[in-house]
């Protein structure tokens, strides 16, 4: 019998997953929200849970902020970000690769997520979505009343 991901992800400690699928709308109408506005650029999720291995994704909800950060941006973004958390993770050649990464990708139907919790940094690619941004973005914005509450946090960040 396998376990169903939520099972599995959570035990191991690995739960970005499930919180991207938890909001995925969210981060969409976010990244397109952000790349129409900016153009390209990482989109940025701060989420503040202590212990991500006792949360029942099926049915809680995580808070969390987010962020979009114009490519010109990002550097000085991650050099901020990594003084903040005390890390050298994102050092000058990582954040090289995700200048090139955030450049070369399609936002049309792929999202640059950087996630943030307690100190740790997660960078997907999230690409061959079910559900591109933009029709993330149109979703939202007819369901307005129930994503507003959620999406009060966010703001871009030229």
């Amino acid at each position: 019998m396998n376990a169903k991901d939520c099972v599995w992800q959570g035990l191991l400690g690995y739960w970005q997953n499930l919180f991207i699928h938890q909001n995925m709308l969210m981060l969409g109408y976010a990244a397109w929200h952000g790349y129409i506005s900016q153009g390209r650029g990482l989109l940025v999720c701060r989420v503040a849970i202590a212990h991500p291995h006792t949360v029942d994704w099926s049915v809680e909800t995580v808070p969390f902020s987010m962020q979009f950060v114009a490519l010109a941006a990002v550097p000085e973004f991650l050099r901020s970000l990594a003084a903040e958390i005390q890390s050298d993770l994102l050092d000058e050649v990582a954040i090289a690769r995700l200048k090139e990464a955030i450049a070369q990708h399609d936002p049309t139907q792929s999202i640059v997520l950087l996630v943030e919790n307690n100190g740790t940094v997660d960078i997907n690619l999230l690409q061959h979505l079910a559900i591109s941004p933009a029709d993330c973005h149109r979703q939202v914005e007819q369901r307005w009343e129930e994503f507003a509450p959620h999406l009060t946090a966010f703001h871009p960040m030229d």
